[in-house]
């Protein structure tokens, strides 16, 4: 399988009831904005260390989903751009900036597509949870965003960590470690949102296409693809990074996120 052949299934997969799902999961979009209204800054304070104030910045929110990172960054006086698959997603988004009195550019398109010089350069670039294995390849990834950019922005990846999404499993409170860590296999699951529909619609729900990635292997895509490093970090107490079913603590004792800070 190759980038475009993963990428248009992965469209089809996004573009199926994403908007009833966020509907389901947040309320619909006029209720959710009430809520990130009365406190933007908490749904993205995580990345404050790195980028500071974002007012009168130019931000990126790659494959930026249902849009509420955005809609706080804008919140918060940003200009803010999303980059992703869905009209679904772009939808809600929209309709989610408008109940909060902000605006924000959406362009549905697949990121390795979009041409740098119409919408470049950026000072932040934020791509974020359960999306680097959309790809193929990490490296025309990073290069991409090295070249939206500008001479000096900040990107900064943050993701689920590997080792526990690639390794485990949780049943009945227990710890379950029979995954293989090093497989380089694609694999075909269920669109995230998929839960969140009734079961008559998860049955007929198209799947969605994966490939995951080890932390070393994300390293060196960003260092080939010409970006340098400033800072990493592995995330303990992320509760919510675990799936059902996970031992009460063990957030405490292993990580659930990591975060990858880098500049050109």
């Amino acid at each position: 399988m190759n980038q475009q052949q993963m990428s248009e299934k992965n469209k089809i997969g996004w573009n199926q009831h994403a908007y009833q799902a966020w509907v389901v999961r947040h309320g619909l979009p006029t209720y959710y904005a009430k809520e990130l209204k009365k406190d933007p800054s908490k749904k993205v304070s995580y990345y404050f260390d790195e980028i500071g104030h974002v007012r009168g910045k130019r931000v990126l929110n790659l494959l930026g989903s249902k849009g509420n990172k955005a809609v706080c960054f804008s919140l918060l006086g940003a200009d803010v751009t999303v980059v992703d698959l869905s009209h679904e997603n772009k939808r809600y988004a929209m309709e989610l900036a408008e109940a909060a009195g902000v605006s924000l550019t959406y362009i549905v398109e697949d990121v390795l597509e979009i041409k740098d010089e119409e919408i470049s350069p950026f000072d932040i670039v934020i791509l974020e949870m359960g999306v680097l294995h959309y790809f193929m390849d990490l490296r025309p990834l990073f290069q991409k965003v090295s070249n939206l950019l500008n001479e000096t922005g900040v990107f900064i990846v943050r993701d689920y960590h590997p080792f526990i999404s690639k390794t485990m499993r949780f049943s009945n409170g227990e710890t379950i470690v029979d995954g293989n860590y090093f497989t380089e296999e694609c694999l075909v699951v269920d669109v995230p949102y998929a839960y969140l529909l009734p079961k008559s619609m998860q049955q007929q729900l198209k799947k969605n296409v994966i490939r995951q990635w080890t932390l070393s292997e994300v390293v060196n895509a960003l260092i080939n693809s010409g970006l340098n490093i400033r800072k990493m970090r592995e995330d303990k107490g992320i509760e919510w990074a675990f799936p059902e079913g996970a031992p009460n603590g063990i957030s405490e004792r292993l990580p659930g996120t990591f975060t990858i800070c880098a500049s050109k």
